[in-house]
C-alpha cells in the first residue's frame, strides 16, 4: 500500500470505528467528539472554573460601563445622547475609528433612531467589545508617553489651550464635536487644565 493510501486508511478507520493496530485508540475519542476515559469530571471542572472567570471579568466590565454611561446619562433615565456614545467607548480604554464607531451606534440604536441610546442595548454591545478587546484598547503607559510628549516640563499638566492646540494642528485634526466630547470629559472647569496621569487612571480598562 502506498503512504497516502495508509494515510487514508488511517482515516477511514478511525471514522468507522474499527481499530486499526494498537495506535488506534489514543487517536480517536479525544480528536473526534468523546473524551478519554477519565477525562469527564476534569473537564467539567475546568469548565466550571473557566466560567467563574469569565463572570468575574463580565462583573467587573458591567460596573466600568455602568459608571461610564452614567457619567453622560444627565436625565437618570438610562439613555445618553447618542452623540456621546464615542465619549463613553473611548473613557473605556477603545479607540475605534469613525467606521468602527458608526457601526457601533448603528448596532445599539431603536430600529427607529431617537437621538438617545438606551444603557440596557448599550450594555450587552460594550461588553463583547472589551471581552473581545476591540477597537485596539490602549495600554497605560502608550497614552502616558503621548501625553508626556505634549508635557516636556512634566508637570502633569495640560492647559486646555495646550490641549485644542494639539487637537486642532498636529496629527489628524479632531472634529468640533470630538473636540468638545473630549474637553467635556477631561477638563477640570475649576482649574480649566487636565490632570493626565488621572485622566488615564479613569480611561484604562484593568484587564487583569
Amino acid at each position: 500500500m502506498t503512504p497516502l493510501g495508509l494515510k487514508n486508511a488511517g482515516l477511514g478507520s478511525r471514522g468507522s470505528g474499527k481499530p486499526s493496530g494498537p495506535r488506534a485508540p489514543a487517536r480517536a475519542p479525544r480528536g473526534c467528539h468523546g473524551h478519554l476515559p477519565g477525562d469527564g469530571p476534569r473537564t467539567k471542572m475546568a469548565e466550571e472554573k473557566d466560567r467563574e472567570g469569565t463572570e468575574a471579568i463580565v462583573a467587573e466590565f458591567h460596573k466600568k460601563i455602568k459608571d461610564a454611561f452614567e457619567v453622560f446619562d444627565h436625565e437618570t433615565n438610562n439613555t445618553v445622547d447618542v452623540r456621546e456614545i464615542g465619549t463613553i467607548i473611548r473613557s473605556l480604554g477603545c479607540c475605534p475609528t469613525e467606521g468602527e464607531l458608526h457601526d457601533f451606534i448603528a448596532e445599539v440604536e431603536e430600529e427607529e433612531p431617537t437621538g438617545y441610546i438606551r444603557y440596557e442595548k448599550f450594555l450587552p454591545v460594550m461588553t463583547r467589545v472589551l471581552l473581545e478587546r476591540k477597537y485596539r484598547p490602549i495600554a497605560e503607559d502608550v497614552l502616558l508617553r503621548a501625553f508626556e510628549v505634549l508635557d516636556p516640563a512634566k508637570r502633569g499638566i495640560l492647559t486646555k489651550e495646550e490641549l485644542v492646540k494639539y487637537m486642532t494642528e498636529e496629527g489628524e485634526p479632531f472634529s468640533q464635536e470630538e473636540m468638545e466630547e473630549m474637553l467635556s470629559a477631561a477638563i477640570d472647569p475649576e482649574s480649566n487644565s487636565i490632570n493626565y496621569k488621572d485622566y488615564i487612571t479613569m480611561m484604562v480598562i484593568d484587564e487583569n
